[in-house]
């Protein structure tokens, strides 16, 4: 196991001396993520120096054990330096984001935010990302056992549309650029998820052990369907009329938020690790399904896929492009119904991990992680999230 502390003081100290903080001295504490991170050890990092204010930062080092990392090497499924991928996206993507948004005008209040990233460290074994630490200045992140309301489930999927509207401009402004990054990053992400598809079958037993008695033969013959597939994430989530830039993990716990005095969210996403090409409602049937519950989607489903949409059109008109043009109502509803089963399967990889007690959550650092994942301790919240999900697809004609 790589040596976290020695990682973090030697980019530390290339941090302090680029900010010009002499003499430097560096707080590091180890933040428990309470299960809601599988791949990297967190840190809170503050940066002191005589004639300075302090620099709060945030770390994350890859820390898969030995033994699991030698597994996924041998079966070639070991993530390709996510530290890159993110800092592809804090840096060059935020910066394409930026002259477009710069470009049309819009104003500063209506922007898509990035947090601060400080630097990245692509070494294996010490694969570490350092940011800006959002907490410090009030930011938080949602209670993953609690599904999310109308104010925050709003404010998300304004800030999706935003991220998705500029991808597609910038597929307008340089088409070729645009298209390699796809390419790349798809390819990059492609192994990891045939490797987690592999364990498909496990975390479906797990499904079928708590779904109603009523249900269980349509789950099941459900999950029969996709067993040829070799990765079946991407069976739905395969973008159908728009390919575009997708963040393919845009759940509460990957999302910074701060409620004003006023009472208005604002709202940072995080961990970009898993771009790659797809479909735009990809991501927001994996926001809505992992991140609410039965008696939230029977309520505002609609409306809030609605408010998704009209979100991106005016995200593509502030961006002076024709949505009718670019990204019409038909083919979002195209591609809604074609990527809803997408929903289910990430329910059913998702929820035992999104629901589990911070008590019982797999041990990243373990040789047995993998094992852990595949047979994680259920909570008493699996059974009702994972059934409600199981109903509303009955309900929507899926199952």
């Amino acid at each position: 196991m790589a040596n976290h502390d020695q990682i973090l003081r030697e980019l530390l100290e290339k941090i302090a001396e680029e900010y010009k903080y002499k003499d430097a001295t560096y707080k590091i504490e180890p933040v428990s993520s309470e299960g809601a991170n599988y791949s990297s050890a967190l840190y809170n990092i503050t940066v002191s120096s005589p004639n300075n204010e302090d620099l709060n930062l945030f770390a994350k080092v890859l820390s898969f054990s030995e033994k699991t990392r030698s597994a996924m090497v041998d079966t070639d499924t070991l993530p390709s330096d996510p530290s890159e991928t993110e800092r592809f996206v804090y840096q060059e993507l935020a910066e394409k984001f930026k002259e477009l948004e710069l470009k049309c005008g819009i104003p500063m209040e209506e922007r898509y935010a990035f947090t601060k990233f400080y630097c990245h460290q692509p070494n294996t074994n010490a694969e570490t990302v350092i940011l800006e630490n959002l907490a410090v200045k009030g930011f938080e992140v949602y209670d993953r056992l609690k599904s999310i309301d109308w104010p925050y489930a709003s404010k998300a999927v304004e800030v999706l549309a935003k991220f998705h509207g500029l991808a597609m401009a910038y597929e307008e402004h340089n088409p070729e650029e645009y298209k390699d990054i796809l390419i790349k990053y798809t390819n990059k992400i492609e192994p990891i998820y045939k490797y987690m598809s592999s364990s498909f079958k496990d975390f479906a037993e797990t499904a079928l052990s708590v779904t109603r008695e009523e249900n269980k033969e349509k789950l099941k013959k459900f999950i029969d369907s996709l067993s040829s597939f070799e990765n079946v994430l991407h069976v739905y989530s395969k973008p159908q009329r728009k390919p575009v830039i997708i963040h393919s993990d845009f759940r509460p716990s990957n999302i910074m938020h701060r409620i004003n005095k006023n009472g208005t969210i604002d709202l940072i996403p995080l961990d970009y690790q898993t771009i790659h090409s797809g479909c735009c409602v990809s991501d927001l049937i994996y926001l809505i399904i992992l991140g609410s519950d039965a008696p939230f989607r029977a309520r505002y489903y609609q409306r809030l896929v609605d408010h998704y949409y009209d979100s991106l059109r005016n995200t593509l008109i502030r961006l002076k492009m024709d949505p009718d043009q670019i990204y019409p109502r038909k083919d979002f509803d195209y591609e809604l119904r074609e990527a809803l089963p997408y929903g289910l399967i990430v329910a059913i990889f998702g929820l035992p991990l999104i629901t589990v007690l911070p008590d019982d959550a797999p041990d990243m650092t373990s040789d047995n992680f993998m094992d852990g994942m595949t047979k994680i301790k259920t909570s008493s919240l699996y059974p009702d999230r994972i059934n409600g999900v199981i109903d509303d697809y009955v309900k929507w004609g899926v199952l």
